[in-house]
């Protein structure tokens, strides 16, 4: 299957990027710091016989236009996503992935558009983001590196030493591709992030899911994750790091067709 092309829905949030295959009940993909709508190519391709897959590049990524705001928060970016969906036929009720930032985001939606989430994957994400030291080291290194050399720094910390070289290299190219200003609203969006209340509050059906080798939300975060949340289990995808979903791509896909076909 050819990677689906990039499309663009115009909002009230400004123009956002999306790539999606298949058709069915939909699944919303929401990435990571590091990431856009392409580290979502395993699922685009691997879901797509049952699903409407729909993976979007947050503001800032991609082929999607600034935030508005220089300091978004959570809350900002889920009513982005909304936005993008109902601009593009989705105002229903869908299935939603939050990977690492994405999990951020994906709490506010659930508090803030009740009854359009059925099932979450909390994918390698924490509870709060707040106190994590290493957010102005990333900015400086996106701003003094060239774009190859930062996305090579990014496999280091988001793959398994013995990931595939197929994920390794595309983590590195999607990491190239990150603007200045989407990456600084986005540190600052997790700068901020703290979803104990609302995950607490939740009523829907959670997956934590995280890979054995991460060391951006390892065990001990993903543990506190499942605990706080009512309804939720978690899985752990063995010999994978924080791109589980591209290391370990065909576990990742089972781990999520399980859950939500239950």
């Amino acid at each position: 299957m050819a990677e689906p092309e990039m499309k663009i829905v115009e909002t009230p949030k400004g123009r956002i990027a999306y790539r999606e295959a298949g058709s069915g009940p939909v699944l919303v993909c929401l990435h990571g710091l590091g990431g856009g709508a392409r580290s979502w190519m395993r699922q685009l391709e691997g879901l797509s016989d049952r699903r409407r897959v729909i993976a979007w590049d947050c503001p800032g990524y991609g082929g999607s236009d600034d935030y508005p705001s220089k300091i978004p928060t959570p809350a900002h970016y889920a009513d982005a996503v909304i936005a993008m969906l109902d601009g593009i036929g989705v105002t229903g009720e869908f299935d939603l992935v939050g990977h690492s930032m994405g999990g951020a985001i994906a709490p506010q939606i659930v508090a803030g558009h009740p009854g359009r989430v059925r099932r979450l994957v909390m994918s390698a994400t924490r509870i709060a983001f707040q106190k994590w030291e290493g957010y102005q080291e990333r900015l400086r290194e996106h701003a003094s590196m060239a774009p190859e050399e930062f996305g090579a720094t990014r496999v280091k910390s988001m793959c398994s030493p013995d990931a595939p070289i197929a994920a390794k290299t595309a983590v590195a190219s999607i990491a190239s591709e990150i603007r200045g200003p989407g990456y600084a609203a986005a540190v600052h969006l997790l700068s901020v992030c703290n979803n104990e209340k609302e995950l607490k509050a939740m009523q829907l059906p959670v997956l934590v899911l995280a890979g054995a080798e991460d060391r951006i939300a390892p065990e001990a975060e993903t543990a506190a994750l499942t605990a706080i949340i009512k309804d939720a289990r978690r899985e752990i995808i063995g010999q994978a790091a924080h791109a589980a979903y591209l290391e370990q791509s065909a576990a990742y896909n089972s781990c999520l067709t399980v859950f939500l076909d239950a």
